[in-house]
C-alpha cells in the first residue's frame, strides 16, 4: 500500500527551515556560555538534523503534464542558504509565489535576498509576495525600497517583487496554475498595550495544511483543514509559551483534528512537527513521539468504544509540560493495531513526497 498522503496538485513538500527565529544551535551554547546542550553540540556537526533554520517551506506542484511550479512559504533570515540547499537539488529555478504566515523577523528579513532571482531578469522579472495588510505595513517600514524602488540608494540593485493584499480569511490563487490558496487564521501571541492576540497566517495548499507560529487555532480553521493528506504544525518544546504550541498542546490539536475529520469520513493525516527549540534533541524527540504513539495505539485498541477526548483518560498533557517528558499515566500493554494519525519530527531538507489521484 502506498503510504505517500493523497493530493491533486502538490508533488513535494521541502522543509527548508525546521527552527526558530533565534535558529539552532543557539550561540551562548556553542561559544560555552551555557554548557550541556546535546542538541547544539550535535547541530555543529556536518549534516546534522538538529541543525535548525528559520521555519519556511517549498510546495513544489504540477497541473497534469505541465512544468512544476515552486510556492515558498516564508522568507526569513536563513532563506537564501536555504535556497542554495534545496532549488539545485529538485532542478528549480522560479519563484512562482512567496506566501509570509506574519511580519516577524524569521519570516520575512529574506526578502531582500529576493534579488537573486530578478536582478537583470536572469531567472524571471519579478517575484509575487502574497501577505496581509499588516504585515505589508510591517514590510514596508523594513524594506521601503522594496516597495518603492526609488527609494534604493547605492547602485539600485534591488528585488522587483509585486505585493498582492489577502484577507485572512478569503481563498485566492497564485502562479500559472492558479493553485488556491486558503488562508488559515490563527493567534500567535499577544499584541500592543491591550495584548490582543497576534494574528498570524497557516496556509492549506491543495490537501496539505502548514501551520508554523501559533498558540491557539480557531475552531474555524480547523474547519478549513478538514480533508488535509499532511498537516504541519507549530511544536516549539515541552513546556507551555505564550506564542507557540507546546508539544503536548501540538499532539493534542492533532488527536483531535484526526478524530473530527474521521468521524467525518475523510481518513487521518500525516502529522509533522515543525518550529523546534534547541531544548528538543532531533532524534530522541522523534522517538518519545514514536513511543508515545505506540501505548497510545495500544490502549486505543482495547478501548475501541470510547469516544470523545479518549486520549485523556490515558494521557495528562500538562503534566507532561511540567515533567517535558512524552508519556502515559500507565503502561497500556503491547501495540496490536495502528488507529492514530502518523506523526514525525521535521528537519532542515525533509522532503514530503504526495501521491497524485
Amino acid at each position: 500500500m502506498d503510504a505517500r498522503p493523497q493530493s491533486k496538485w502538490l508533488d513535494k513538500l521541502v522543509f527548508l527551515g525546521t527552527g526558530t527565529s533565534s535558529q539552532v544551535p543557539a550561540i551562548p551554547c556553542v561559544t560555552g556560555a551555557v554548557t550541556g546542550c546535546v542538541t547544539c553540540e550535535d547541530a555543529m556537526k556536518p549534516g546534522s538534523k538538529n541543525r535548525r533554520g528559520c521555519t519556511a517551506a517549498l510546495a513544489i506542484g504540477s497541473a497534469p503534464g505541465g512544468p512544476s511550479s515552486c510556492i515558498v512559504i516564508d522568507c526569513g533570515k536563513t532563506f537564501y542558504q536555504s535556497a542554495l540547499d534545496c532549488f539545485p537539488k529538485y532542478g528549480l529555478k522560479r519563484i512562482d509565489a512567496v506566501l509570509l504566515t506574519h511580519a516577524h523577523a524569521d519570516a520575512i528579513l529574506g526578502l531582500d535576498d529576493l534579488r537573486s532571482w530578478t536582478m537583470r531578469g536572469t531567472i524571471q522579472d519579478y517575484v509575487d509576495v502574497f501577505l496581509t495588510q499588516e504585515c505589508f505595513s510591517t514590510v514596508q517600514n523594513t524594506f521601503p525600497y522594496l516597495v518603492n524602488r526609488k527609494l534604493a540608494t547605492g547602485g539600485g540593485d534591488v528585488g522587483a517583487l509585486r505585493w498582492h493584499i489577502i484577507s485572512a480569511t478569503e481563498r485566492f490563487y497564485v502562479g500559472p496554475h492558479k493553485v488556491p490558496i486558503d488562508p488559515l487564521r490563527v493567534d500567535h501571541g499577544y499584541a500592543g498595550p491591550e495584548r490582543h492576540p497576534f494574528e498570524c497566517l497557516g496556509f492549506r495548499i491543495d490537501t496539505m495544511s502548514y501551520i508554523s507560529d501559533c498558540h491557539n487555532i480557531p475552531q474555524a480553521t480547523t474547519d478549513k483543514m478538514i480533508g488535509s493528506t499532511a498537516i504541519v504544525l507549530d511544536a516549539l518544546m515541552m513546556r507551555p509559551h505564550p506564542s507557540h504550541y507546546s508539544v503536548p498542546q501540538a499532539i493534542e490539536y492533532a488527536l483531535g483534528f484526526a478524530d473530527q475529520q474521521s468521524a467525518q469520513g475523510q481518513g487521518v493525516p500525516l502529522v509533522l512537527f515543525t518550529d523546534v527549540c534547541h531544548r528538543m534533541e532531533h532524534h530522541s524527540f522523534e522517538a518519545s513521539v514514536q513511543q508515545f504513539l505506540a501505548g497510545l495505539n495500544a490502549y486505543r485498541e482495547k478501548h475501541q468504544d470510547a469516544t470523545g477526548a479518549w486520549w485523556e483518560e490515558i494521557w495528562d498533557a500538562r503534566e507532561n509540560e511540567e515533567s517535558l517528558e512524552l508519556r502515559l499515566r500507565s503502561d497500556p500493554g503491547a501495540m496490536q493495531q495502528r488507529c492514530l494519525p502518523e506523526m514525525h519530527v521535521t528537519y532542515d531538507g525533509l522532503c514530503i513526497d504526495f501521491r497524485k489521484v
